[in-house]
């Protein structure tokens, strides 16, 4: 006969305390020994490390003059008197305050005795000052000899009294995760702040420029810690403290820094010459996903697809065409187009390199004599802006012309006047995308209003009632070379089922 034993919560936490603590005895009583020496292998001290970098780490104060609006009692968008009188309301009668200082802080680290000092260009973009604090209390004045805006790198000048503490650079592609990393910086002002943690990840793309590849950490990086070094266990420079992602400002474990590799060939050219020159292929490249791969015959083909050929470029006279993939450069595998990217960009313009592609099935060597990046396209932004019939993947639920109703989306003929609009040539002919349809299959692959379907699996359409046509023909994934902006991407559209 078996007997319902009931046993009351309590008595189930002094069992599972006492049985925590028994076998806590008994783990310590037999292998205390191997315990204390996996707590030290697992737990080093940093102390003497840190000891070894923090004089070369600066703080960075900078300020700037600005020209502060006038006084509002009232929020935007809440204002009564904006409301009734107009949004200049406090433009005409609110008075003008005068130039107001505003200041910010960071980081840096000293590279050499000439007193060359690295960190983020965020840091003193349009200071009038900056000033340079050491550990061991002494100040300087410091200039900037330059910056660069796509890698968020500048490099900044002091005059030393004497020889300076300074930093080795160390070598980021050795870098694995799991590895040990400390960060030392200017957090919220706490001056030469020292935290640790590990490498998270490599390689991370998170939207901040054209050559992302950042390394993550949880080492604690805050607002002040940009600029600063990350070291890795030998006390050598391998990122400089970029980023952080928080939803509070404040760290959340998730750091970024630009790897010192990417940095390096920036910083010695800020120094020689104050400005960063480039290498240009002159291609538009994009990943290969599994519908893209299928949609153009590639198997598990690993590489980058090009989707447009600038006019004049390197690549254009070397032969290079849209829908080509790249798979290696110089011998080297391309797994992805970010790769490629940073690749030509840090090599000298007139550099002969060889590219393998895959075209149309069939693998070909290409020669291309590396150019110099065009001085608009080192300076501007990568991204295409949004026209004024542009906006967002979903943005308008219906739009004029015909209408494929599987697949969300609106098309009309692209007249003169959206021409004029849009700014495209004579030349670009296809169908103008005037609506997309929310959580449409249109929406999912990012089609918005202002593209242009410029070919439907390979073929050029001329309007809307030949894309429409070519749309209702194709077979999933059907594959669309899109026109937006200066650029074509190709994209990959698949009917809603059911």
């Amino acid at each position: 006969m078996n007997r319902e034993v009931r046993v009351r919560p309590w008595q189930l936490a002094v069992l599972s305390i006492a049985g925590g603590a028994i076998g806590a005895l008994i783990f310590a009583v037999t292998i205390p020994a191997r315990l204390e020496s996996q707590m030290e292998v697992e737990m080093p001290s940093f102390a003497s490390l840190a000891q070894q970098v923090m004089p070369a780490v600066v703080n960075i104060n900078t300020s700037k003059t600005i020209t502060a609006g006038p006084r509002r009692p009232f929020p935007r968008g809440q204002d009564p008197f904006e409301q009734f009188f107009g949004e200049d309301f406090w433009q005409r009668f609110g008075g003008r305050r005068g130039p107001q200082k505003q200041r910010s802080l960071g980081s840096g680290f000293v590279i050499d005795n000439a007193g060359y000092i690295v960190t983020n260009r965020h840091v003193v973009n349009g200071a009038d000052d900056i000033d340079v604090q050491f550990s061991n209390g002494k100040a300087y004045k410091a200039k900037l000899v330059g910056e660069d805006t796509k890698t968020d790198v500048a490099v900044l000048k002091i005059k030393p009294e004497g020889r300076l503490p300074t930093v080795p650079l160390g070598d980021s592609s050795k870098l694995q995760v799991g590895d040990w990393v400390i960060a030392v910086g200017n957090p919220f002002g706490l001056e030469h702040t020292v935290t640790a943690g590990i490498v998270s990840a490599r390689d991370r793309v998170i939207g901040a420029g054209p050559y992302d590849d950042f390394i993550q950490t949880d080492a604690s990086i805050n607002p002040g810690n940009s600029g600063g070094p990350l070291f890795d266990q030998h006390g050598k420079v391998i990122g400089i403290a970029t980023a952080i992602f928080s939803q509070s400002g404040g760290n959340i474990g998730i750091g970024f820094a630009t790897p010192i590799n990417l940095a390096r060939q920036v910083v010695d050219q800020l120094r020689t010459t104050g400005k960063v020159v480039r290498g240009w292929l002159g291609v538009g490249i994009q990943p290969l996903g599994r519908d893209l791969r299928q949609a153009l015959g590639l198997g598990d083909l690993e590489g980058a697809l090009v989707a447009d050929v600038q006019r004049d470029s390197p690549a254009e006279k070397a032969g290079l065409k849209r829908g080509d993939v790249v798979i290696a450069l110089n011998g080297k595998a391309v797994v992805e187009p970010g790769a490629l990217s940073r690749e030509i960009a840090m090599m000298k313009p007139g550099t002969e390199v060889q590219l393998r592609i895959n075209r149309d099935g069939k693998e070909r060597d290409l020669s291309v004599r590396i150019g110099q990046l065009p001085e608009d396209r080192a300076t501007a932004g990568e991204e295409e802006s949004d026209e004024e019939l542009g906006g967002e993947p979903g943005g308008e639920r219906q739009g004029r012309g015909q209408t494929v109703n599987d697949l969300g989306l609106a098309l009309d003929n692209l007249t003169d006047a959206a021409r004029r609009q849009l700014g495209y040539g004579r030349e670009i002919t296809g169908a103008l995308v005037t609506g997309v349809a929310s959580g449409s299959p249109a929406d999912d692959a990012a089609l918005r209003p202002g593209d242009v379907i410029v070919q439907v699996d390979r073929k050029d359409v001329a309007n809307a009632s030949a894309a429409v046509r070519a749309l209702s023909a194709a077979q999933p994934p059907i594959l669309l070379l899109v026109r937006r902006g200066s650029s074509t991407v190709f994209v990959t559209i698949s009917p809603a089922r059911g």
